[in-house]
């Protein structure tokens, strides 16, 4: 041992051995430098955590150590090792390569008219200077709980800074969600991408007037190793510590924590929301300062999809309604429409088309002979064959209802203006108004000129009687790829029971 590395006196007091441990890589080229300081900190503990110790005999080793393990919280620097500035190059390979700024690093000299104090720590991001004479076995004891402590710290803040940039993300990716079961959906995976989830559910709460005391909950979404064997379940179906977080939650309205499970408690007018969610690990505050952050973006979030639902009842209202005082001037019943809706949407289904533009198509093809308002009643109502004269002006409602819609701002609207001028193309191009032909005819068209003309071989007009399967099922096939499109026909063909059961419901 040199006469230079003085680590010697009062022996540390035991502590027990923790299974996490702080990782300090002592970077020296002397043995005996190891040797000592591993003898030193054998027994020193900092938050419950011992000491992992790493070692390396010069900086080329240590850079390989480095990039195993990222996570060194301390490092013990020699200067002068295969070169007399060696230790200061490996300082700067750490902070500008490497890129980390968490990892502590005292530099430890025996010569320090070799690395003068001023000028290393000017010029080199180090966090501490020592001469290796002054590191008795205390100095060098509180030399590492300080350098721990501000390690910890600094993951702390990292911590915090990530947990933050998930929760702004998180928020962002529940905001985009506007119904309840692709929202709750949503923010269950948000959680876990905060949280590292173990086993999660999703719950909703519905209170029942004549039960006060009485609370069931439904299970809308649940992520882990076994789905839940039951989708409703009173408060009293659960263990008796879930049982007891349920109910404080409810009668708080705040979210509850223990050391490894939680509940996330939202509401608003039109839900209760309970998201309960285990893990292996316990929460710590960091984990409980994001989740009530997340949780009020949440609740915010949850205005929205009411405010939205709302406003879709309300416009799908609107739209049936407007298809309905068409028809009724067409003396044909309102169901009419509501069954074209349901046919449409049922062939868009069969398509594998996004649930949105199935949802679309249901609310727009209702207006598909919006342009018959236009038309006189002379026509409109004659119960017999119409005239060439009167032929031409019945056509002329599918370009008047394309019109009609076609300047509106509102996207349903647009695809309506879309059905209206095309749901009387046919696929061999012989359909008005525009004469085109096969996928030259957008496809909403050709979902409803299937869906209004299969409704209405099976009604009764003012100028025929309704038909029976066989005949729809025959003209069906005749007009495949004639005048609808070959694979909307299979699709119906294929699933006639469904289509008779819609149209069978929705009776005239």
């Amino acid at each position: 041992m040199s006469d230079d590395i003085f680590l010697l006196d009062d022996s540390a007091p035991e502590v027990a051995q923790s299974k996490e441990q702080w990782k300090l890589l002592v970077v020296d080229d002397e043995p005996e430098v190891h040797h000592i300081t591993t003898m030193t900190l054998s027994q020193f503990a900092f938050d419950n955590k011992s000491i992992q110790f790493l070692h390396a005999n010069s900086a080329q080793e240590a850079k390989q150590l480095l990039t195993t393990h990222p996570d060194i919280a301390l490092i013990l620097l020699d200067v002068v090792m295969e070169t007399d500035d060696a230790g200061l190059r490996l300082v700067k390979h750490i902070r500008q390569t490497l890129n980390n700024q968490s990892v502590r690093i005292v530099l430890r000299t025996g010569q320090p008219g070799q690395a003068p104090e001023d000028e290393v720590v000017e010029n080199y991001d180090i966090n501490d200077y020592k001469d290796k004479t002054e590191l008795t076995s205390q100095k060098l004891r509180t030399l590492i709980r300080a350098s721990l402590r501000s390690y910890r710290d600094i993951c702390a803040l990292e911590k915090h800074k990530i947990g933050l940039e998930k929760v702004v993300k998180a928020s962002r990716g529940i905001f985009e969600k506007n119904a309840l079961f692709t929202f709750v959906e949503g923010a269950l995976e948000q959680l876990a991408v905060i949280l590292n989830l173990e086993d999660s559910c999703i719950y909703q709460v519905e209170q029942f007037a004549y039960q006060v005391k009485a609370t069931q909950l439904q299970l809308l979404a649940y992520q882990g190793q076994q789905r839940p064997s039951q989708q409703h379940q009173q408060l009293s179906d659960f263990p008796l510590a879930q049982q007891q977080m349920f109910s404080q939650a409810i009668s708080t309205k705040q979210n509850v924590f223990t050391d490894e499970a939680l509940v996330i408690y939202c509401e608003n007018s039109a839900y209760n929301l309970l998201f309960y969610i285990t893990r292996n690990t316990p929460f710590n505050q960091a984990d409980q300062h994001f989740i009530n952050l997340l949780s009020e973006n949440i609740v915010v979030a949850l205005e929205n999809i009411r405010l939205n639902e709302v406003i879709s009842t309300n416009q799908k209202e609107v739209l049936y309604r407007l298809g309905e005082i068409v028809e009724t001037r067409s003396k044909e019943s309102g169901m009419h429409v509501r069954r074209v809706a349901l046919f449409t949407a049922l062939l868009a289904e069969q398509l594998n088309l996004p649930a949105m533009r199935v949802e679309q198509l249901k609310l727009a093809s209702p207006l598909h002979d919006v342009g018959k308002v236009a038309i006189p009643d002379a026509i409109l109502h004659k119960p017999g064959k119409l005239s060439p004269e009167e032929w031409e002006i019945m056509q002329t409602h599918a370009a008047i209802g394309e019109n009609m819609l076609k300047d509106s701002n509102i996207e349903v609207m647009q695809l309506a203006s879309e059905i209206a001028g095309s749901h009387h193309e046919k696929w061999d191009g012989t359909g008005y108004p525009r004469g085109l032909q096969g996928e030259q005819i957008p496809l909403s068209g050709r979902l409803t000129a299937i869906a209004d003309v299969f409704d209405a071989l099976g009604s009764i007009r003012c100028y025929k009687d309704a038909w029976n399967d066989e005949d729809i099922i025959e003209y069906l096939k005749q007009q495949r790829g004639a005048q609808f499109d070959p694979q909307l026909v299979d699709g119906l063909l294929n699933n006639f029971e469904r289509f008779a059961a819609i149209r069978d419901k929705y009776q005239d």
